[in-house]
């Protein structure tokens, strides 16, 4: 009996041993190198690369017009929605126009009062000319007429100042609109006394199509834009990115610049003009400008997803003629539409790893197949995907 059991835990122990090493034979066999994985790849190119210069910009009116009462008066009549829309001519304000009216029939009274008297005048001086020739009448007397002749004829011309100055008093109880523009608020209500000692302030008015954009540029990036623009066969690009960071469908031009740089700041200010013709822009905005400053030449380019940082330091996968990826330090200049410029590190022709680089090792053998970059920064094919899958699931089972 106990020899049975013996030979039992015997017969165990063995088939234990057994399985391990078939254990240990499939571990071996799973961790055996396969070769080299396939992994689709770019080659570093060169490109003429747009440099862009980014800057913010404050938005405002090419004309911004106060409407202000010029006489003293009531304000008894509104003829525009604030906020909205007027031409140039429309009639906003009244202002009560009785007084003036009366002061126009005060000035034409006394014109028509001198110009009786002055052709009253006129007639005598005539009567006393004929006797003062035939020798009725002294000198004394003939001057005495010709001088009221001559002060009738002042006064008859300051009748006629006064009542055309008494028409412009009346006129400007009638308050147009200046320009073509949106309106804003009204700051006196009607039934107030407006210009009683002072132009009263009783709107504002925008114009809206044009519209200026203004903002600040550095002095490197000025004398890079100068120079680029002294080539006259190429014209500069400017455009503008709103608050959704859509851009604007219209192309500005350059309206004015500063004679000087700001010597505090190191910037010159430049001011833009945009057509407006939907009013989509609005005084008091904000928005992107971007300034095609320069254009590089022969840039070596890769797709900006194929960077990896590390504690500030850029770097590429690069496949070697032998297959082996090698990390390899870069540094880089600006970005475009996810193309990056690399201006050391890499050379043209270089394999550069795109997509999965997080599952790849520097020293791993690859086998790269290369695809060409497209102008979005060289979308992969489909073959890419399974080929960054491939290494994932190799790296894995490492």
């Amino acid at each position: 009996m106990v020899n049975n059991g013996l030979r039992g835990i015997s017969f165990v122990l063995l088939m234990v041993c057994l399985l391990g090493v078939a254990g240990c034979t499939d571990d071996e066999t799973a961790t055996a190198p396969q070769g080299p994985v396939p992994m689709e790849v770019i080659q570093a190119e060169t490109r003429v690369m747009p440099l862009w210069g980014e800057f913010v910009g404050q938005i405002s009116a090419v004309e911004t017009v106060d409407v202000r009462a010029r006489v003293a008066g009531f304000l008894i009549q509104r003829n525009f929605e604030e906020g909205g829309s007027v031409k140039k001519g429309d009639l906003l304000f009244v202002i009560d126009p009785k007084p003036f009216e009366e002061d126009l029939k005060q000035a034409q009274s006394g014109l028509e009062y001198n110009q009786a008297l002055y052709a009253k005048a006129q007639k005598d001086f005539q009567r006393f000319k004929k006797l003062y020739d035939e020798g009725v009448v002294s000198r004394d007397e003939f001057e005495s007429y010709q001088t009221q002749v001559a002060t009738y004829q002042a006064q008859i011309g300051d009748n006629k100042a006064k009542v055309e100055n008494a028409k412009i008093q009346l006129g400007y109880t009638k308050i147009y609109a200046s320009t073509d523009g949106l309106i804003g608020r009204v700051q006196v209500d009607v039934g107030n006394l407006v210009g009683q000692g002072e132009n009263t302030l009783l709107a504002k008015i925008s114009t809206q199509d044009p519209i200026y954009v203004s903002f600040s540029i550095s002095e490197n990036d000025y004398v890079r834009a100068t120079r680029n623009r002294m080539n006259k066969d190429e014209n500069r690009e400017i455009r503008l990115l709103l608050s959704d960071g859509e851009e604007y469908n219209q192309e500005g031009q350059v309206s004015m610049v500063d004679p000087t740089i700001d010597s505090q700041t190191g910037t010159l200010g430049i001011r833009l003009v945009f057509p407006n013709p939907e009013n989509l822009l609005r005084p008091g905005q904000y928005a992107k400008v971007r300034v095609l400053i320069a254009k590089i030449e022969d840039a070596i380019v890769v797709p900006a997803r194929a960077v990896m940082d590390i504690q500030g330091m850029k770097s590429l996968y690069v496949v070697g003629d032998d297959g082996a990826v090698k990390s390899q330090p870069v540094k880089l200049g600006f970005e475009v539409d996810n193309l990056v410029v690399v201006q050391e590190g890499i050379q043209v022709g270089d394999k550069v790893i795109v997509d999965g680089i997080r599952r790849v090792r520097p020293g791993m053998e690859v086998k790269p197949n290369v695809v060409p970059i497209t102008d979005d920064g060289a979308t992969p094919t489909p073959h890419a995907e399974s080929a960054a899958g491939s290494v994932d699931a190799e790296n894995e089972d490492k």
